[in-house]
């Protein structure tokens, strides 16, 4: 187990490596996280100026 470890010496760089590629990814998520939360709220609180219909002006029926 320790040789595994110790990565034939480059233990400190694969470690480095794998560390700072885990940090990146939950950076990542968090700040993605973030961003939909606060376009979420933003939505919420915007005001639509057109209604928002599920009719097409092409199709008046409303059946596509």
């Amino acid at each position: 187990m320790s040789n595994f470890l110790a990565m034939g010496g480059y233990a400190w760089y694969v470690w480095m490596a794998y560390g700072v590629t885990a940090l990146a990814i939950v950076v990542e998520l968090w700040t993605l996280r973030m961003r939909r939360r606060r376009t979420l709220v933003e939505a919420r609180l915007a005001e639509p100026e057109i209604p928002v219909t599920t009719r097409s002006s092409l199709d008046p029926a409303g059946t596509a």
